[in-house]
């Protein structure tokens, strides 16, 4: 009775179309889940997302949720999440991306998963690093653990959103260091992150990683440009 009339005095709101929630749905509703532009990438070794790293890096498997659309569903919960406080958002989106993939053998053989880190500075401004709950709701579906000490962002760069490739690459280059590398040698990462672009703040990461003796590197994104 109390949470019927909690529920009806502050309803829940979809992040994606404003509209209220009812039932066990949580941040985004039916419909707007049924908007996404979904990518429905099954063949993981062969698709845009690992051809884009062809000859920038080795992706075991790599893949992506959700098409990025400007003014879309995605764009709006993404929206939501990075600059709205709004984690639960990330979890459920990482949660319905490893649900996309259970039932194929893109997880069979990860052993860890790794969020991109942003910077300390950026971290305490926001409260939270986006790409780690979507690590975690990835943890609840599959079980596997995530790590968030072993690689770290040592230098605060400008954003991403208006530069080219080139530009990208430059102002992303050289600004991960690995912390703790004991715990993943012999491991086969997976490398989460929110959007994918051009690639470069991935590959940046993903250059790093690769150092660390025995490691393998699988990839997945919320969503993609293209």
């Amino acid at each position: 009775m109390l949470k019927a009339l909690f529920n009806l005095i502050y309803p829940k709101i979809c992040y994606a179309c404003g509209e209220a929630i009812s039932g066990k749905i949580s941040n985004f509703c039916i419909s707007c889940r049924g908007e996404l532009a979904f990518l429905n990438i099954r063949d993981f070794e062969n698709n845009p997302i690992q051809q884009l790293f062809w000859g920038r890096v080795t992706f075991e498997k790599a893949t992506a949720f959700a098409k990025f659309e400007k003014n879309g569903k995605i764009q709006k919960l993404l929206h939501s999440l990075k600059y709205k406080g709004i984690k639960e958002v990330g979890v459920t989106l990482g949660e319905l991306a490893a649900l996309e993939h259970r039932d194929t053998d893109f997880f069979n053989d990860i052993d860890i998963v790794v969020p991109v880190p942003i910077h300390a500075k950026k971290q305490k401004k926001r409260g939270y690093n986006q790409s780690h709950y979507i690590a975690e709701g990835i943890e609840n579906v599959t079980e596997l653990p995530v790590d968030l000490t072993s690689i770290k962002k040592e230098l605060n760069t400008e954003s991403q959103t208006r530069k080219g490739r080139f530009e990208r690459f430059e102002n992303v280059s050289n600004t991960f260091t690995l912390v703790n590398t004991e715990q993943l040698k012999g491991k086969h990462i997976l490398l989460v992150d929110d959007v994918i672009t051009t690639g470069s703040t991935l590959e940046a990461c993903a250059n790093v990683l690769q150092k660390i003796e025995g490691v393998k590197l699988s990839l997945l994104t919320i969503s993609a440009t293209y």
